[in-house]
């Protein structure tokens, strides 16, 4: 090796010199060469990591697109159609620039000669305003009826007697209308006796199933549905027929039916219940001779189930044994649970449910609680009618109206038909006998 000769010839020795610049030339050649090689090497590794890292990058850009492309498929059928768009337009643009291009290579002289001055139109071409005025009516009526029928498709409240039979599957017994107040006011002969009247026939011939039934319960799914009113018309009309009539104010939290009587309410119901007073001095007599009323009296600390007791039980056996027919008012069947007693102990129920007022789910709801708790539901009643605005139910309620005043145009053309040939029957009388003076009566 190159360290024996050299110490066996010295390390000055001119061959030792040749070899160890040799050596050192053939260092400096493989360093280099490795050198190079590595750069190399890190060139195609840094190319490789680029590549590996666009690959990547293309990869997840393509699952990007393949996630987009689901998402956007109505985006590529509207930018596709956008693009025949625009290429439509671009299309019309490079057409009018040709024209504008030929338009310009014409000659500038024109040999077109005015003859005559253009006439000042008398009105305007744009805007048609009465083409304009008949357009926005006949728009806006259509969005109008439009909006009207969506409003109304959105109402779930009781509309028709259709409504009131899909939904509750019973039979609609009367229609009353709006304004009614009290018949003892109005007298049996106003317009809106006649409603109840028809309401009371249903009730005997159509609803009822035995003339045993004789004690009535009115009830409402909510406040404010015109039950109260209901009853005492109704038994008004009952006692206008001559029927004996007893109506008890059993609503003991919000009493009211004696505002009708126009009588007092310090002595009732709960007197008697709780053992304060006899029947005598709890009932009182009104304007009509056959209806009597028992008011509820005045609301005690300790009324809880009282109108769920025995003697509750036995008072309603004894009233219905001295009168024809018993009504008894009750609070909202939603509101309080005396409602669904009473509706218990009564033979009939009748549910009054007032037009356009409570969704028609609730109705079904106080359907539902007579039926629970045992309570016959003989009839629905449709109340406060606006027969004015709503000719659905002119058949039913407005013909009323027709009947009653026509009957006395009628019959006041009879008498007057009747007086007239009297008078002529006398006056001729008088001319045969020579008088002179008027005829006597």
């Amino acid at each position: 090796t190159l360290a024996n000769h050299g110490i066996d010839l010295g390390e000055e020795h001119p061959r030792i010199k040749g070899l160890k610049k040799v050596v050192a030339t053939l260092e400096g050649q493989i360093d280099n060469r490795i050198k190079g090689i590595l750069a190399g090497l890190g060139l195609r590794v840094n190319s490789s990591q680029a590549q590996v890292e666009q690959l990547q990058r293309d990869v997840d850009a393509a699952k990007k697109r393949e996630s987009d492309m689901r998402k956007t498929g109505r985006e590529y059928f509207d930018a596709k159609r956008e693009l025949s768009n625009t290429t439509r337009i671009r299309d019309t643009i490079l057409f009018r620039i040709m024209q504008e291009e030929v338009d310009l290579a014409l000659p500038k002289e024109s040999t077109v000669e005015i003859t005559d001055d253009a006439d000042l139109p008398i009105k305007a071409v744009r805007p048609n305003i009465p083409l304009n005025i008949a357009l926005g009516v006949v728009v806006g009526l259509v969005l109008g009826v439009g909006l009207a029928f969506f409003i109304e498709y959105l109402d779930t409240s009781v509309k028709t007697i259709d409504d009131v039979e899909r939904a509750l599957n019973a039979a609609v017994l009367g229609v009353i209308p709006q304004n009614v107040g009290s018949l003892l006011d109005e007298g049996d002969e106003s317009p809106h006796a006649e409603a109840y009247r028809v309401l009371r026939t249903n009730i005997l011939f159509a609803g009822r199933q035995s003339e045993k039934q004789t004690t009535f319960s009115v009830v409402s799914g909510g406040a404010g549905e015109g039950k109260t009113t209901t009853m005492f018309n109704l038994a008004v009309v009952f006692a206008q027929q001559g029927d004996r009539v007893l109506v008890v104010d059993s609503d003991l939290r919000r009493p009211s039916m004696h505002r009708f009587f126009k009588l007092s309410n310090k002595i009732g119901l709960t007197n008697y219940l709780l053992g304060q007073a006899t029947i005598e001095e709890v009932i009182q007599t009104t304007e009509l001779p056959s209806l009597h009323f028992i008011p509820s009296g005045k609301l005690p600390s300790s009324s809880m189930g009282i109108l769920s007791s025995a003697k509750m039980k036995e008072f309603v056996a004894e009233m219905k044994s001295r009168y024809d027919y018993v009504f008894l008012d009750a609070p909202p069947i939603m509101g309080v649970s005396d409602a669904s007693v009473l509706a218990s102990m009564v033979d009939m129920c009748v549910l009054v449910v007032q037009y356009r007022k409570y969704p028609q789910l609730m109705t079904q709801r106080a359907k539902d609680m007579v039926t629970k708790v045992g309570g016959e539901l003989v009839g629905v009643v449709l109340n406060n009618i606006n027969i004015s605005q709503d000719s659905y139910y002119y058949y039913y309620s407005g013909y009323y109206y027709d009947y009653y005043y026509k009957s006395r145009e009628k019959e006041e053309s009879a008498d007057e038909a009747q007086d007239g040939k009297k008078d002529a029957k006398l006056l001729a009388k008088a001319d045969i006998g020579g008088e002179d003076e008027k005829p006597k009566y």
